[in-house]
């Protein structure tokens, strides 16, 4: 976040009795004069600030002193900071994100600070990201920390409200992980023997799924640990898995079923014909070969067409659990 913090503070020394109009008339004093070091500095940070997150900071090289006594100075930060949000029901629900500002060595007994009365805060109408945005702010004052009383900090609290913007992950996430299990359905109509065909539709499900959540960690940094993100992913990981798997299993019995064919249909041609009566009980091995059975009680077809079913009902399934817990929690 990119952010101007101005400061204003009382400095009696500074008052000029004799002054007409003392609110408007100031003097300007840059950092290359000598007195500079002279003045005394407010020592603000923000508390969120994750450590080494500022990453530019334009230091002002002037401070106006109006003749009433009072001191301004204005920085420029680009900084990053965290929020205490909760994040199983994000993005499904707007969050207010906290930020205190406190002072880094005094006390709340020799320093205090305030709110500039009015219009605090100010921030542009294009304050969003593709994913969120800043609908409203609210200022108030907290408390510095600390246990004790005199050990406790000046600090003053800013919340955000954060406005989930729904398209970002729709277009981002949901869609494409959506239509790659949309696709890994529509595998299941390819005949189990194109064995080209179906794994490479698994593995460029696979791939693209992948491809799907490094792009969502790079354009969306700040969401990777969102758990409805995480269990959306996983979900849709989880069902390329199983779709290999099924492919695996219903080939697998597909070529055991056509060897079995083939065995059945050798013995039967390569049999000679009877001329006499056989006995009753003749154990010789065409009769058993004659009379074996299937491998499998189920034919492999009719597994897959089964999978397939159960493949779209369980998707089906997962997104009305999935968005009624996420929209109703």
């Amino acid at each position: 976040m990119t952010y101007f913090m101005k400061l204003r503070w009382q400095d009696d020394r500074f008052i000029r009795s004799d002054s007409i109009d003392p609110e408007n008339n100031y003097i300007t004093l840059y950092g290359t004069d000598s007195d500079w070091t002279k003045l005394w500095l407010p020592d603000i940070f923000m508390v969120n600030e994750i450590p080494a997150g500022i990453f530019d900071v334009v230091p002002t090289d002037f401070i106006r002193i109006y003749e009433n006594g009072t001191l301004t100075i204005s920085r420029r930060h680009v900084a990053l900071f965290y929020c205490s949000i909760r994040l199983f029901k994000v993005p499904m629900t707007d969050e207010i994100c906290p930020i205190q500002f406190q002072s880094n060595s005094y006390t709340v007994d020799e320093m205090e600070l305030f709110w500039f009365e009015g219009i605090s805060i100010v921030y542009s109408d294009d304050f969003f990201s593709m994913n969120s945005k800043v609908t409203r702010t609210e200022t108030s004052k907290c408390s510095g920390g600390a246990s004790m009383a005199k050990e406790r900090r000046p600090c003053l609290k800013l919340e955000l409200n954060i406005h989930q913007v729904y398209k970002g992950f729709v277009l981002q996430v949901y869609l494409p992980g959506g239509a790659i299990v949309i696709m890994l359905w529509l595998g299941f109509f390819i005949h189990l023997n194109e064995v080209s065909a179906r794994v490479r539709v698994v593995s460029i499900g696979f791939t693209a799924m992948i491809t799907q959540m490094v792009g969502v960690m790079i354009v969306f940094p700040d969401t990777v640990q969102l758990e409805p993100l995480l269990v959306w992913n996983i979900f849709c990981l989880c069902m390329n898995l199983l779709a290999f798997i099924e492919f695996i299993v219903v080939h697998n019995m597909y070529i055991t079923r056509e060897r079995w064919k083939k065995q059945n249909k050798e013995i039967k041609v390569s049999r000679p014909r009877m001329t006499q009566i056989q006995p009753v009980n003749d154990d010789t091995e065409d009769s058993k070969a004659q009379t074996k059975r299937s491998p499998y009680c189920i034919t492999p077809y009719r597994m897959d067409k089964i999978c397939m079913v159960l493949f779209i009902l369980t998707f089906i399934i997962f997104n009305v659990v999935y968005w009624s817990t996420f929209m109703l929690v």
